[in-house]
């Protein structure tokens, strides 16, 4: 380890927390620690929900002799000699030390990344060939920072009724898969694997589609039985909404009664049932005061839009015609032209002109 500079560490702190874009941190993070034990290689990993005995996790940044990598791959098993290890540092919490290559005298140091529950949330692996005290505390609070951080963005990206992800964030995340959407396939992020939640399997072919769901007659609720009321049903219909989606999809709170989910399918009609089963297990919930709770869906597919602008707009008409012609079902914008039964306008992005999308 380098001689320890406070000043150049302080400096350091401060470009990990310059970012708010969870990638960027991750790199930022790893590169301060490159930066005090140049001779070292990390790998940082998302620890999955997993209902399996063994840890899954996702690499989503890695540093070997400055040269980093920050494309998130889903790894269902690292090396057998790794997977005990990991296991401990995630269920104790506590570092985890193994040295599985023997000729080469490396030595790996897992650390694990807790979140205000307590919870391990992510691994940080760090080979090298010696390890000392001071560079374990250098680490150890490195990654408190990291993780405290990590909490305050969250909080700021949440609805603060549902704890759903917020507007802002939903703009922030088209965005993205736009972009994603125009890099050469050679250079994009490999996709997640699948929870169980449902059948859809390979997402090798997937690609993301965005539904806006409304809640029926929701002032007629809030009118009837109050604003408590209702947003006692929001809270719940947030709840159904996380649970019917998979680990790599995403809800969120639009506004008001609307909520938007993204989610990958593998063409048109996977992703039409995958929006019907949602809004049905809607539908078939049991509500105190309310019978047979319903909710309009409105699709469009993210391909080529040039702004989160055109894909919203896209999802809400479709919206709009499902609404107006009988509410309770979900229609797809791309079905819906191509069935003549709404046109094909040119989106107008004036009003949101001033947005600033990162």
């Amino acid at each position: 380890m380098e001689k320890f500079n406070s000043v150049e560490f302080v400096d350091s702190l401060a470009e990990v927390t310059s970012h708010f874009d969870k990638e960027v941190i991750e790199k930022s993070l790893l590169k301060t620690l490159t930066d005090f034990t140049p001779s070292a290689e990390y790998r940082i990993y998302r620890v999955l929900p997993n209902s399996s005995d063994k840890t899954v996790l996702a690499l989503i940044a890695h540093v070997k002799d400055n040269d980093s990598l920050s494309h998130e791959i889903r790894e269902k098993h690292l090396h057998e000699n790794f997977c005990d290890a990991i296991n401990r540092a995630v269920e104790t919490k506590l570092v985890q030390i193994i040295n599985t290559d023997t000729g080469n005298k490396k030595i790996h140091v897992i650390y694990p990344a807790l979140n205000q529950g307590n919870e391990s949330f992510a691994i940080l692996i760090q080979s090298c060939e010696k390890v000392d005290l001071e560079h374990q505390r250098l680490v150890h609070g490195l990654l408190k920072v990291y993780s405290n951080y990590l909490e305050l963005i969250e909080k700021s990206r949440r609805d603060k009724l549902t704890q759903l992800l917020n507007r802002e964030t939903l703009d922030a995340e088209v965005t993205r898969i736009l972009i994603r959407n125009n890099t050469p396939k050679s250079d994009t992020l490999k996709l997640p694997s699948y929870s169980d939640i449902d059948s859809r399997e390979d997402p090798q072919n997937s690609t993301y589609w965005l539904g806006i769901l409304d809640i029926d007659f929701f002032k007629k609720i809030n009118d009837t039985y109050g604003h408590l009321y209702g947003d006692e049903v929001l809270i719940l219909v947030a709840r159904l909404l996380e649970k019917n989606i998979r680990d790599n999809d995403f809800v969120f709170r639009f506004g008001g009664e609307e909520f938007v989910i993204i989610l990958l399918a593998d063409g048109l009609l996977v992703a039409e049932k995958a929006f019907e089963r949602i809004r049905m297990e809607i539908n078939k919930h049991p509500y105190a005061n309310v019978e047979g709770l319903s909710v309009s869906i409105g699709v469009s597919h993210i391909t080529n839009q040039t702004t989160p602008t055109g894909v919203i707009e896209e999802a809400d008409k479709a919206l709009y015609f499902s609404k107006e012609n009988g509410r309770n079902q979900t229609r797809l914008y791309k079905q819906l032209v191509e069935e003549k039964l709404i046109t094909e306008d040119a989106v107008d992005e004036s009003e949101f002109a001033s947005v600033d999308f990162f």
